[in-house]
Parts: structure tokens; sequence; C-alpha cells
């Protein structure tokens, strides 16, 4: 856990729409036997899930290894739902990967959202920095080409 001042919640995937993050540890429940897992959740939450089939054929897959960046959300498949199992590999790695923190902030960004530097330390910390940093670059980079765009008319008219 990167800070132990997150909250711990249950998640249940029936009720998720997505969920990303890190993967902390699995475990297996000793009186039901249900397998389940903690994910350390870009959201600042720890969340505890318990494994849908989809989830155990991933884990079955050698996928949602601890310290993984995984993304779990629900689908819609066959007039049921399912959950979509992506895993995006060593979420450490993941911190030095301009695709994957452009694209993360260009969906924050879609959605009116710029992200800020929170009070978190270790992993989730050095991600929301890494994103804002990115989520900076992007809208610097924005800007200038308006500026651009509008200055290319004038100087155009002028010759």
């Amino acid at each position: 856990m990167s800070d132990e001042r997150l909250p711990i919640e249950v998640l249940d995937p029936a009720q998720m729409t997505s969920v990303e993050g890190p993967v902390l540890v699995h475990g297996q429940d000793e009186q039901t036997g249900c397998n389940h897992l903690m994910l350390e959740g870009t959201d600042a939450k720890i969340h505890f899930i318990h494994y849908t089939p989809e989830m155990e054929e991933a884990r079955s897959r050698g996928e949602l290894r601890t310290n993984s960046f995984v993304r779990l959300r629900k689908v819609p498949a066959d007039r049921a739902l399912m959950i979509d199992v992506i895993d995006l590999g060593d979420s450490e790695m993941l911190l030095n990967n301009p695709r994957h923190l452009g694209e993360a902030a260009r969906q924050l960004l879609k959605q009116n959202i710029m992200p800020t530097e929170g009070c978190w330390g270790g992993w989730l910390g050095r991600y929301q920095a890494t994103l804002c940093k990115t989520t900076r670059a992007i809208e610097e980079r924005r800007e200038r080409d308006q500026d651009r765009s509008r200055a290319a008319p004038e100087s155009f008219a002028g010759r």
C-alpha cells in the first residue's frame, strides 16, 4: 500500500463501472474458498475485490500479478455484464510510459477534470505527480497551437 491513509472498501463487481491501479495482494477466504485481490486504485482507495470468472481466467493466464497495473471495467456481453480485465504490466514501468500517461491525461481533460498532485505517498503519489505533469504539458501544447492558429491568418494577410 502506497499510503496507509488510503481508505479500504469492498468493491462489488456488479456495482462497479471501472477501476484501475496496481494489484497489491491476492487471497482466499478460508471458509468459502473464494479468491479475492486488493487493488490500489488511482481513485485513492484500496479496493477489496472478489474474483469474477473473468478475473479467475486472467489469473490462470498469468495476469493480475502483484504489482501489475490492471484495469477492470464492466462491459455488456450477450445480454449480461462481464468484467473486462486489462493487465498493463509492471506498475512502476507504467510511470515512465508516455503513451499510457498521455491517454489517461486526455481522458481526464475530455471530462473537464484537471488532476492535482495529491498528498499521497508512494506509488500513488508518484502516479498523480506524473499525470499532473503530463496533463499540464498537453494543455500548454494545446494553448501554443491555438496561439499559432490565431496568429497565422494575421501574418498571412499581411503578405
